[in-house]
């Protein structure tokens, strides 16, 4: 203790004695209302005075879009929100609004009856017209309670740790109910705030994995008619001879398709078809199949390489890998059906129909290339490569999750942790945790999240009664 004097304890006690009334005092409606409004670069706040002496507070952070307004604005929407709030108590009586800002003054005054240009301040002027008051202005320095309630919301909305705290102890909801939560209880957070956290949420991103989709690939990627194709087996279909099978050859650039009954899915049937589509048209630059066993076979691979052929397959799990081949082997057996049924046939006599639906197909309109194949695949104009982008976490090796496509129980996790080796927009070459590297589709690969801070140690209990927060 040191010793004060007597003026300087009577002074204390009267100080005291004042925070204390301040704090209990009451709102009379008899008295004035005086309205003080501030805004910040994050936030805006108001107090609302009766006889000098704040009785109640308002404040809220701002959210995306209204950070970038305006300062004039964001006064403005201070003011208009203050006068929401408390519209119980100013309605059908005067008050005073008290701003620091001379053009807010000047816009809100009553008495200015010049135009407003900007149609937003229009329709606050508009809502404030059915409120009577006088608006006057104070300095910056000295409107000091509503300025310190902006920049305390400012300072508080910088801690985030607490942010991550909270959303541990709450099982780590979304965006949409941690965002209402926080809402909820007036926490000084905006949904970007809510968003960064969430993204960069390791467990999150491990139980609640956010799968990369790329951008829809052009299934046309040459550039000349036969250069690149994709093949595909359909069946087993009916049939009245051994032909249960067909192959399904489909020029990308033109979408012109080739169809062989097969009587089996081997190798050596695929070369055979191909032996005699390459004596009609030449050689191909690139083929492009699923991971079907005749495609996959090695004496396909060297046939196509002593040929000068490039190959590729599709990724397991991914039929849209191939989806141009798909989609026509659909497409043809569809016309087929069709054509079965004009002439009362059974599906078995589909062989009889083949060449009649490949005609119809080759010669109708195609809508993704706006021409029938037929004329694009002898006649063609050339097309300009389209390149698309990656997201970050996929441009350079690192850690990413992939999905675990067999689940032995439903508690299983839904993803492995993988390193991404090389990837393009649409494939990824990654490192398995035993070693062992494959190519997978970036469909089925979602960022790890970033390493948030540690942890630490906080035991937050919530109390459901009284809707309080202790640690």
């Amino acid at each position: 203790m040191f010793p004060i004097s007597d003026e300087a304890n009577e002074t204390f006690e009267k100080l005291k004695k004042e925070i204390e009334n301040s704090v209990v005092v009451a709102i009379d409606e008899s008295l004035p209302f005086q309205v003080e409004t501030d805004a910040s670069e994050f936030a805006i706040a108001g107090t609302l005075n009766q006889a000098g002496r704040p009785v109640a507070f308002f404040s809220r952070t701002l959210q995306g879009s209204e950070r970038r307004h305006a300062s004039v604005e964001k006064e403005a929407q201070a003011i208009i929100e203050a006068v929401r709030h408390w519209r119980h108590y100013l309605t059908g009586k005067h008050f005073v609004l008290v701003t620091d800002q001379k053009s807010v003054k000047y816009m809100f005054d009553t008495n200015h009856k010049g135009k407003i240009k900007n149609e937003k301040i229009m329709r606050w002027r508009m809502e404030l017209s059915c409120y009577v008051f006088d608006i006057i202005y104070r300095p910056g320095k000295e409107n000091i309670p509503p300025d310190t309630l902006s920049r305390s919301i400012c300072s508080a909305t910088m801690d985030i740790d607490i942010l991550y705290e909270l959303h541990n102890a709450l099982s780590h909801p979304g965006v949409v109910r941690m965002f209402h939560f926080v809402r909820s209880k007036n926490l000084p957070y905006s949904v970007d705030d809510v968003k960064k956290m969430t993204a960069s949420c390791r467990i999150c991103a491990k139980c609640k994995p956010r799968f990369y989709k790329p951008q829809k690939a052009h299934l046309i990627k040459a550039t000349q008619p036969f250069e690149r194709l994709n093949i595909d087996f359909k069946g087993p279909l009916p049939s009245t001879n051994k032909n249960i099978y067909f192959l399904t050859i489909i020029d990308e650039f033109s979408r012109f398709p080739f169809v062989f009954p097969c009587s089996d899915m081997t190798s050596s049937t695929v070369i055979q078809c191909l032996c005699h589509l390459f004596a009609l048209f030449g050689m191909p630059s690139y083929i492009h199949s699923d991971r079907g066993s005749a495609f996959m076979s090695k004496e396909l691979r060297d046939f196509l390489t002593s040929k000068g052929i490039a190959s590729s397959r599709t990724t397991s799990y991914n039929p849209q890998g191939n989806g141009q081949a798909e989609r026509y082997n659909g497409t043809i057996w569809k016309a087929i059906t069709l054509a079965l049924e004009a002439r009362s046939l059974p599906p078995k006599y589909w062989q009889e129909v083949l060449q009649d639906a490949l005609h119809s197909i080759r010669s109708l309109l195609s809508t993704a290339t706006n021409v029938t194949p037929h004329e694009r695949f002898f006649s063609f104009p050339r097309k300009s490569a389209t390149g698309c982008s990656v997201p970050s976490w996929l441009c350079n090796p690192g850690p990413a999750l992939l999905k675990r496509h067999v689940r032995l129980h439903k508690t299983d996790p839904l993803v492995d942790e993988v390193e991404v080796i090389q990837a393009n927009p649409q494939y990824a070459h990654v490192r398995l945790s035993d070693g062992r590297e494959t190519t997978v589709s970036v469909r089925h690969l979602a960022p790890i999240g970033e390493a948030t801070q540690d942890w630490r140690k906080v035991l937050i209990k919530w109390n459901h009664q009284s809707g309080t927060m202790a640690q």
